[in-house]
């Protein structure tokens, strides 16, 4: 790194509008109003991440409710992939800089500290293990548990159709996306430059439909991302089905998971 990283702590009750307002206005666009819609839990801080004064990141941290339960909950967010996704309009897929793992854990420690002065008991976060969330939980030895989500992927260009499937009758309905579909399954997938990701939850539909048959219908997609946009390196897909059966179908298709969405618990009773 070029020079250090400085952390600091904003207490304000709109500490993380202000802070919202300073990356907008970094990227050259309307700040959205945080206020507004659903109810927002109480704020206790926000930590903030810096380097040569310039804004890298912050986690916010909020009561959770109850508020008797004197647990907190922190959430980061990396300046540099936020910014992407406001200028694209799609999520940031690129792979965790070394640079946003050191932040989130330097946040997270801060985020701790100042929750442990203000009297909570416990400080909570999510996300996937392999991210900056389960390296700064290592890093801190947070206690994981309550797996509510994996991500599945697959490298087209090495992935090889597995044998065994059934044939099923395949169309392809006209939409903005990779868009697939048998009589009792559908598939689609975003293609964002060198990635293409598929949320399970609003993009495959397989109500009563066989595991293999959505399988097959996954392995034509992915055939098709080889064939038809070789620029795409890598296939992601989020899933948090109760169902066995999505997950059966996504091993059936040649996925492996590549990281484990946990919540994790980070006491502060001890200094």
């Amino acid at each position: 790194m070029s020079s250090e990283m400085s952390f600091e702590w904003d207490g304000r009750p709109d500490g993380e509008e202000r802070l919202s307002n300073e990356l907008f206005a970094a990227v050259g666009r309307p700040a959205p109003d945080l206020t507004e819609g659903e109810h927002r839990p109480r704020t206790v801080g926000s930590a903030v991440a810096r380097r040569n004064g310039a804004l890298l990141g912050w986690a916010w941290v909020f009561e959770e409710e109850p508020a008797g339960a004197r647990a907190a909950h922190v959430q980061a967010l990396y300046v540099p992939r936020e910014a992407r996704r406001i200028e694209t309009g799609h999520s940031d897929l690129l792979p965790p800089s070394a640079e946003e793992s050191e932040m989130v854990e330097g946040l997270y420690r801060r985020a701790a500290q100042e929750a442990r002065t203000a009297g909570y008991l416990l400080l909570r976060w999510s996300g996937p293990d392999t991210g900056p969330d389960g390296q700064a939980a290592t890093a801190l030895d947070a206690h994981g548990h309550s797996e509510y989500a994996r991500t599945w992927s697959v490298r087209p260009a090495t992935w090889r159709p597995p044998a065994d499937l059934p044939e099923v009758q395949i169309r392809q309905p006209a939409a903005p996306s990779l868009t697939l579909a048998t009589s009792d399954a559908e598939v689609s997938a975003g293609i964002y430059g060198t990635a293409a990701h598929i949320n399970a939850g609003e993009s495959i539909h397989h109500q009563n439909a066989d595991p293999r048959a959505v399988a097959a219908l996954i392995v034509e997609l992915v055939s098709r991302l080889k064939r038809n946009h070789p620029q795409v390196t890598e296939l992601t897909i989020w899933e948090f089905d109760d169902a066995t059966e999505l997950r059966q179908a996504l091993s059936l298709a040649g996925l492996h998971i590549t990281a484990r969405h946990m919540k994790y618990e980070f006491p502060l009773t001890s200094a």
